[in-house]
């Protein structure tokens, strides 16, 4: 059960500065900081950690404009960070807001905002006040979704991010050992105040109704923080031996990555593979080439792996698999999802004017001194490639939904093979990145 606020433990300078070293901080960081009682302790403990060790760190707070007043709540939680001797950048998010859903698209503008500022600053890392109870709210609500390891294990110490096409900042929540009770005792141990989100309050969020059922059952000791949080950590231990399986297997059926943004496997029937493997590294190759936010369930992945070695193509969250001769199966984009089909409008042609990220598989840099390219998928006209189709040896579909590059109506380049002369522009392929899971890119 949780200690009441009056009588919790705060959460100790040192035991605050050992957390960190152990994630390896780098000097200079920067901290997220909302102005809530978590943050708050988060500052007050950030600022005792560089009177000591001599740190530069600096603190984003952000807007996003979502209730009145979020402004107001913004500067106040700047004013109070400054006070604490840290300098402040408020983050706006600018822009319309969704109608549904809001809770996700504030988180992803909210990391994409921070990922940003720390490219732009400089920083290698930033810390977050991620505490023991934000951890079992994930977990339980995880629960509530049949999610497996990799969802159970929730959120990790360190991690990483980045901004669309941007430079991979760390995410170290070095919180999440200590409870929120303790985080609020530390707070006002130090005198320093914090506000209270009314969306905190609010039942129509899924988290709220979370906290207030697992208040309830902690107190009939039940279910706890404590409880759940061990339970992702070791959840945690089993998908990263799951994952480095998988990685095994994915080598010995001969896996390949390439750089215009597929993979292959051999999908003969001599493969000493598990239908159960084969289906959860099957939902990670998948999720590597869709560029879709989330991996399908492993056993809608397997269903679609055996669908594709029986009738020679099957289609599952915005990726393709196609049997080739051989018995070698190919993981790609699926066409479809760019080209357009019945309610999705196809991908319009866009300008390539700085470093972009696209479809979320590719980050494309144009050369410096390039006028604005446009860049847009292939599409079915594979024929326009003539000759140079033998540089892409992968199937016409991989090829059709790979991003081209033109200058005044001409084709110049497709999935990092220029046609024109010099560095027209670098390409790189994130199929690798995105199967390994180590970086979430916001955009």
């Amino acid at each position: 059960m949780l200690p009441d606020e009056s009588e919790a433990d705060i959460v100790t300078a040192e035991a605050f500065a050992a957390r960190l070293e152990a994630s390896g901080t780098p000097r200079r960081f920067a901290l997220a900081v909302s102005g809530g009682r978590d943050s708050m302790a988060l500052a007050v403990l950030a600022r005792d950690y560089a009177r000591a060790s001599g740190a530069d760190i600096r603190v984003f707070t952000v807007d996003h404009g979502l209730r009145e007043g979020s402004g107001k709540a913004a500067r106040q939680c700047a004013q109070w960070c400054a006070a604490l001797g840290f300098p402040v950048r408020i983050l706006s998010w600018r822009g319309d807001k969704p109608a549904s859903g809001v809770q996700a698209a504030a988180r992803k503008a909210r990391y994409r905002l921070l990922a940003e500022a720390c490219e732009a600053d400089g920083l290698e890392a930033l810390v977050t006040a991620h505490s023991a109870d934000d951890q079992a709210e994930t977990v339980f609500m995880r629960l509530r979704r049949g999610a497996g390891p990799a969802g159970l294990s929730a959120m990790a110490d360190a991690s990483r991010i980045a901004s669309g096409a941007g430079a991979a900042a760390r995410l170290l929540r070095p919180l999440l050992a200590f409870t929120r009770a303790q985080l609020t005792a530390t707070a006002e141990q130090a005198g320093q105040d914090y506000l209270d989100d009314p969306a905190n309050d609010d039942p129509a969020f899924e988290r709220v109704r979370a906290r207030a059922l697992l208040a309830a059952l902690g107190e009939q000791d039940l279910l706890t923080v404590e409880a759940l949080s061990r339970t992702a950590a070791r959840l945690r231990d089993a998908d990263r031996r799951l994952r480095e399986e998988e990685a095994r297997l994915f080598g010995q059926l001969g896996g390949c990555f390439y750089s215009w943004g597929a993979a292959s496997i051999d999908g003969g029937e001599d493969a000493p593979v598990l239908p159960e493997s084969m289906g959860a590294l099957a939902a990670r190759l998948m999720h590597a080439v869709s560029g879709e936010d989330h991996a399908p369930r492993a056993e809608d992945a397997w269903r679609a792996l055996r669908a594709a070695a029986e009738t020679g193509a099957a289609t599952l969250a915005g990726a393709l698999m196609k049997r080739a001769e051989g018995g070698r199966i190919w993981f790609m984009r699926e066409p479809a999802a760019l080209l357009g089909r019945s309610g999705v409008a196809p991908l319009a042609p866009a300008p390539l004017d700085g470093p972009t990220l696209w479809d979320g598989r590719f980050v494309i840099r144009p050369a410096a001194a390039e006028k604005p390219l446009i860049i847009q998928p292939l599409g079915r006209n594979v024929a326009i490639l003539g000759a140079r189709r033998a540089l892409f040896d992968g199937p016409d579909q991989a090829v059709m939904a790979a991003p081209a590059l033109y200058r005044d109506g001409t084709l110049i380049g497709l999935a990092g093979a220029s046609f024109g002369k010099g560095g027209v522009f670098a390409c790189e392929a994130l199929v690798r990145e995105r199967f390994a899971g180590e970086i979430v890119r916001f955009s």
